[in-house]
């Protein structure tokens, strides 16, 4: 009898549990999903920019200049993308980054040195 009773309320909270429950939305929360990617142009300066030595702005060694430009974050800073005019992505690598000097990935973020060059 117990048993009965006992299987009886589980189905029972299953079952009112699953109509209950709230839908979930198709649109995730920003920052909780993962690296997220936006644009960050402004970010970044070419070398010959007077600011690329003087200011905390990123330099890129890129034949496109700052156009186009994508950071990716997620808890900080965590890669750095371009695009070029066809729409291919191409990574932009820092490359203090690549021999393990300062963070790993594509980009060492803000405190890991501010050069990247753009990778075909």
């Amino acid at each position: 009898m117990n048993r009965m009773l006992l299987a009886g309320s589980c189905a029972l909270a299953i079952g009112l549990g699953t109509l209950l429950a709230p839908a979930t939305s198709a649109e995730a929360v920003r920052g909780q999903g993962g690296p997220e990617s936006h644009p960050c142009s402004d970010q970044f300066v070419v070398p010959l920019d007077p600011r690329a030595w003087t200011t905390d702005e990123m330099v890129v060694i890129s034949p496109y200049g700052t156009d186009r430009i994508s950071c990716g974050s997620w808890h900080g800073f965590f890669y750095a993308s371009q695009t070029d005019p066809q729409g291919k992505v191409h990574g932009l690598q820092n490359p203090l980054a690549a021999i393990g000097l300062f963070g790993s990935g594509s980009g060492a973020g803000y405190g890991g040195g501010k050069v990247y060059v753009w990778q075909p």
